[in-house]
């Protein structure tokens, strides 16, 4: 086997792999598919792969038509074991331990950039978010995160001359919503390294910005500081069988929900975003379950925005999980490649972002808060929220107006 992945599986399969190959001359793209499924199945803890190959079903052939015969009903299998609901009653992974960080402050001449939505056309709906990296690497295991392939897992990286650095930096004409999440957790690390007062002197020179901190954590001892108002904490929510199974070491949805509540009670605008949505089995009970903790527990004019996403995959990230055997299902699932990445097919994520709106009562969907999919299809904003925005200029009109209404009732109501 030619496969660089074929190292990185367990000698079993290797020894397997080999003994197939060497009676069925698979070609190099039929090593690729083996290989690749091997390791999801190993990834899942589904294996071996002998399981899912049925050389009785195709014994009363010969030569190619044997081999083609073979590959066609292995990948039969396992496209009715990825278009199904994943299962994660029979799953139960190690929990990923926290690696020993190094901290190390890094000049860095870059530190704005921009979301991951693709720069060529439309493909997806985009709102414009510029990227602010003051901090590189997590230390939360989330299995389905990029962050892990982009960083040294053992360093956390913190631009250097911080506040000098966000005095003096002068922002484009076009940046009015700022998200430091997605190179770092915003709130794992607080304000340890001096970030978030950093944030907030640029918060003070820019009243009309806002500075999202996304999170996963239920940290809460940066509300003692004087942040300003435009600095908005969000936070990244999930069902329970997602977060025990997948988010390792991140808070429990209780947790983040309670953080919440604390930042509310001082006064903060908040906001949540479901993402990335799984499609597994008793993903209604669990979403469901879910939203109404929310609307049960807040007034939507507290939140600034709420946004529905799924799973996504670059080729580099599903390579870096297969050569890592990392135990995970969140591959398990018919990878559909639509915007450069792979994600659900459209019919299953039109499912669950309209179940998830629908869950809402009429008063939430009056004005606050902003609704809407994150790095998705535009042809799924009508299907989920009745409307839809025809390009992403008046997307990015429509959330400003939005939020920029929310900053400025909260200020009338601070006043009161």
């Amino acid at each position: 086997m030619n496969h660089p992945l074929f190292a990185t599986l367990p000698l079993s399969e290797q020894h397997y792999l080999s003994d197939l190959q060497s009676r069925y001359h698979f070609t190099f793209q039929q090593q690729r598919q083996l290989v690749e499924n091997c390791a999801d199945l190993a990834m899942w803890k589904l294996g071996p792969l002998e399981r899912w190959i049925d050389e009785g079903a195709c014994d009363h052939l010969s030569d190619k038509q044997r081999t083609n015969a073979l590959l066609a009903n292995h990948q039969n299998r396992m496209q009715t074991e990825r278009a199904k609901p994943t299962s994660y009653q029979d799953f139960f992974p190690l929990q990923r331990l926290p690696d020993k960080y190094k901290s190390l402050f890094v000049s860095s001449s870059t530190l704005m950039g921009r979301c991951p939505c693709p720069v060529e056309g439309e493909k997806t709906r985009c709102c414009n978010l510029k990227t602010l990296d003051v901090v590189q690497q997590c230390a939360y295991g989330c299995s389905y995160c990029s962050i892990q392939s982009f960083y040294n897992s053992h360093e956390i990286k913190v631009v250097q001359n911080l506040k000098q650095r966000l005095g003096e930096l002068v922002l484009d004409e076009d940046c009015w919503h700022i998200g430091t999440g997605q190179s770092s957790d915003s709130l794992l690390w607080g304000n340890d390294y001096g970030t978030l007062e950093a944030l907030a002197i640029l918060a003070r020179r820019y009243p009309s910005l806002i500075i999202e901190l996304k999170t996963k954590s239920h940290r809460s001892d940066y509300l003692q500081l004087e942040i300003p108002s435009n600095i908005i904490s969000t936070w990244s929510l999930n069902a329970v069988t997602i977060i025990e199974k997948e988010e390792h070491l991140t808070s429990t949805l209780k947790q983040r929900l309670e953080a919440a509540k604390r930042a509310r009670d001082k006064g903060r605008i908040i906001g949540f975003h479901l993402h990335p949505m799984v499609y597994f089995e008793g993903w209604q009970e669990e979403y469901g379950a879910l939203i109404e903790q929310v609307v049960a527990s807040f007034r939507p004019e507290e939140l600034m925005m709420f946004s529905l996403g799924t799973l996504t995959f670059t080729k580099a990230v599903l390579r870096s999980l297969r050569t890592g055997l990392l135990e995970t299902r969140v591959t398990d699932m018919d990878l559909t490649l639509s915007a450069g990445k792979y994600s659900y097919p459209l019919e299953i994520k039109q499912q669950m972002f309209s179940f998830a709106y629908n869950q809402f009562p009429d008063s939430w969907k009056q004005g606050s808060p902003f609704f809407y999919l994150c790095m998705e299809d535009p042809s799924l904003w009508e299907p989920t929220f009745g409307f839809s925005h025809a390009n992403d200029k008046t997307f990015e009109l429509a959330m400003k107006a939005s939020y920029q209404h929310c900053l400025t009732q909260h200020a009338i109501h601070a006043n009161v």
